[in-house]
C-alpha cells in the first residue's frame, strides 16, 4: 500500500469519527436542547422570598432567559387584572401581613415570531420576623410545633435546618456553615436569630459562615442571637465572649428551649426579657457591658483567639481534651495496671475515636489490624527487611482504607477533610500489633491491643460528657491541674490493683505466716 493510499484511509477515518461526535450536537440542535438564540422563552423573578410590612420590595426580570427583540414586561399582584409594573422592574410596598403572589408575563419576538410567557412567586409579608436555626440533634416534629406556634401569633418562622446525612463528629460543624452560607438571604429583617443547636457549636457556625459578609454583619448589629442549649448557662456565656466580639450583635441571649414559646407570645426582645424574668426561667445575657476577654488569662485568650479566626470548636476541644486523656491513661497504668501499647498509642486511639465516632472508629481499626496481620503473613514467605516491610504493610492498609471510604460514601457518611490523617495515625497501632506479636507471641499481642483499645475507650466515655467539654472549654485553665495529678501518679510506689489480683495466692500466705 502506498503512502497516498494510507493518507487517504486515515482521512476518511478522521472524517468518520467527526460525524458521529458532531451527530449528537446536530441532533440536540434540531430539538432545541441546546442552549443558544433559540432557547425557548423563560421568565425568572430574580429577588427575595418575604418583605416586611410596609418596606419596598424590588424584583426584576433581566435574569430572564430566551429574550428576543421587542421585549414587553406585565407585573401583576394576587388577582389584580391591571399591571403593577411594565419595565423590567417591579417595585412594591405591602400594606398588609400575609402572602401575594406577583406574576410576571413576558412577551417577545424570536424570529419572527411572537412568543409569551409567565411566571408566579409567593412573597411572604410579615409584621415580625425570627430565624430558627436548627441542627441535625432537634427533631423536624418539634421544629413544625414551634413554626405553627409562631405562625398563630403573627410571627414569619424560616427555620434552617441542613439535610441529616450521617456525619462523624469533628465535620458536624461543617455542614451548618456551608448551609448557612446558602441561605444567609433569609437572614435579613430578622429581629431575633434563634441558634438551637448542641452546645456552641450553632453560634460557632453562625460566626464563621457571615464573617466574610459585610452586609450581613453590618444589619446583625441591630439584632438578638438567642441560644438554645441544655449546657451550663454560665459556662456557655463565658465562651460566648469570643463570638460576640467578632459578630457585634445588640446581644447574645442564652437561654432553655421553654423560652420559646415566650419569645412567641411577647412583641420585642425587653418584653421577652422581662418574660423570662416573671416566669422564672434560667437565662443569661451577654453584651457590651459584660462580653470581654481578659488578657490574663493566657489560655482562655488564646482559646477565644482561637475560635473568632476559624478554628471550630471541636479542634479546639480535641486539643484541651488531650492532657486530660493522658492523665486518665497514666491513672489506668500505674494504679489499675493496665497495659497498653505505651502512652502515645492509645491517647491516638482516644483521639480518633473521638474524631470518627467510637462505632466507626473501632471499625476502621479492627479492619487496618486484620489487614497489616494479613499482608505480614503473606510476606513472610519473601524473606524481606524490617523497613521495607513495614512500608508495603502502609500501602496495603491506605489502599484499604480507600476502599472502606468508598464504602463509607456509598452509604452516605460523611468524613471531614482532616479525618483521612487520622485514620492513618490509627495504623500506629497495627505496627505495634505486629512488633509484639513478633517478639512475645500472637497471645500478648492480643491482649496488649484489647486492652489498649479498651482504654482509649474509657477515655472517649470521660472526654465527651458535654458537660465537662464545656467547662474545659469555658475555663482552659483547668487543663493544668492535670500536671498536679500526673505529678502525683509520678510519686506513686504502690502495688498495682491487678497486682493484689495476680498475687492474691502470695498474700494469702504471707497473711498465714
Amino acid at each position: 500500500m502506498t503512502i497516498y493510499s494510507r493518507f487517504k484511509n486515515f482521512e476518511k477515518i478522521l472524517l468518520t469519527l467527526a460525524c458521529v461526535a458532531l451527530f449528537p450536537l446536530q441532533l440536540q440542535a434540531a430539538t432545541g436542547d441546546i442552549i443558544n438564540s433559540n432557547v425557548p422563552l423563560r421568565p425568572i423573578i430574580s429577588g427575595p422570598d418575604d418583605v416586611a410590612i410596609r418596606r419596598t420590595l424590588v424584583l426584576e426580570a433581566s435574569a430572564s432567559l430566551g429574550i428576543g427583540e421587542d421585549t414587553t414586561y406585565r407585573w401583576y399582584r394576587d388577582n389584580i387584572s391591571f399591571p403593577i409594573s411594565k419595565t423590567v422592574e417591579a417595585v412594591y410596598t405591602p400594606e398588609k401581613a400575609g402572602t401575594t403572589t406577583i406574576k410576571l408575563v413576558i412577551s417577545t419576538t424570536i424570529d419572527g415570531e411572537v412568543v409569551e410567557s409567565e411566571t408566579e412567586k409567593t412573597i411572604t409579608v410579615y409584621e415580625r420576623k425570627i430565624v430558627l436555626i436548627a441542627d441535625e440533634t432537634v427533631s423536624i416534629d418539634k421544629l413544625n410545633i414551634h413554626q405553627k406556634a409562631a405562625e398563630e401569633k403573627g410571627i414569619f418562622l424560616p427555620v434552617l435546618k441542613p439535610s441529616s446525612a450521617a456525619s462523624v463528629p469533628l465535620a458536624s460543624e461543617e455542614p451548618l456553615i456551608k448551609f448557612i452560607k446558602e441561605q444567609s438571604s433569609i437572614l435579613n429583617g430578622a429581629e431575633a436569630i434563634v441558634l438551637w443547636t448542641d452546645g456552641i457549636t450553632g453560634l460557632q457556625a453562625f460566626m464563621r459562615a457571615i464573617e466574610g459578609d459585610a452586609e450581613l454583619m453590618q444589619s446583625i448589629k441591630t439584632q438578638t442571637i438567642i441560644l438554645i442549649s441544655n449546657r451550663s448557662i454560665q459556662t456557655l456565656g463565658r465562651i460566648a465572649n469570643g463570638p460576640f466580639a467578632v459578630l457585634r450583635p445588640d446581644s447574645i441571649l442564652i437561654t432553655r428551649k421553654n423560652a420559646l414559646n415566650p419569645l412567641f407570645d411577647t412583641a420585642n426582645i425587653q418584653e421577652f426579657v422581662s418574660e423570662l424574668e416573671q416566669r422564672d426561667n434560667d437565662y443569661l445575657i451577654v453584651n457590651a457591658s459584660n462580653a470581654g476577654i481578659r488578657p490574663w488569662n493566657l489560655l482562655s485568650s488564646l482559646v477565644n483567639y482561637m475560635l473568632t479566626h476559624g478554628v471550630s470548636s471541636q479542634t479546639v476541644i480535641l486539643l484541651l481534651m488531650l492532657p486530660v486523656i493522658a492523665m486518665i491513661l497514666a491513672f489506668l497504668k500505674q494504679v489499675v495496671g493496665v497495659t497498653t501499647f505505651g502512652l502515645y498509642t492509645p491517647s491516638v486511639i482516644a483521639l480518633s475515636f473521638l474524631v470518627l465516632g467510637w462505632h466507626i472508629g473501632l471499625l476502621f481499626l479492627v479492619f487496618i489490624i486484620a489487614t497489616g496481620y494479613a499482608t505480614r503473613a503473606f510476606m513472610r514467605r519473601w524473606r524481606l527487611l524490617y523497613i521495607p516491610k513495614v512500608a508495603i504493610i502502609i500501602t496495603v492498609v491506605s489502599i484499604t482504607l480507600l476502599f472502606m471510604l468508598g464504602i463509607g460514601t456509598a452509604f452516605n457518611i460523611v468524613l471531614g477533610r482532616d479525618t483521612v490523617f487520622v485514620l492513618l495515625i490509627m495504623s500506629t497501632l497495627s505496627e505495634s500489633f505486629l512488633n509484639v506479636k513478633t517478639e512475645q507471641g500472637l497471645y500478648s499481642a492480643v491482649l496488649g491491643t484489647g486492652e489498649t483499645i479498651l482504654a482509649a475507650l474509657l477515655c472517649v466515655f470521660i472526654a465527651q460528657w458535654p458537660w465537662l467539654q464545656s467547662i474545659i472549654l469555658a475555663y482552659p485553665e483547668l487543663i493544668l491541674f492535670t500536671i498536679l495529678v500526673d505529678v502525683f501518679l509520678g510519686r506513686w510506689t504502690g502495688l498495682r490493683l491487678v497486682e493484689y489480683i495476680r498475687f492474691r495466692e502470695a498474700f494469702k500466705h504471707l497473711q498465714e505466716e
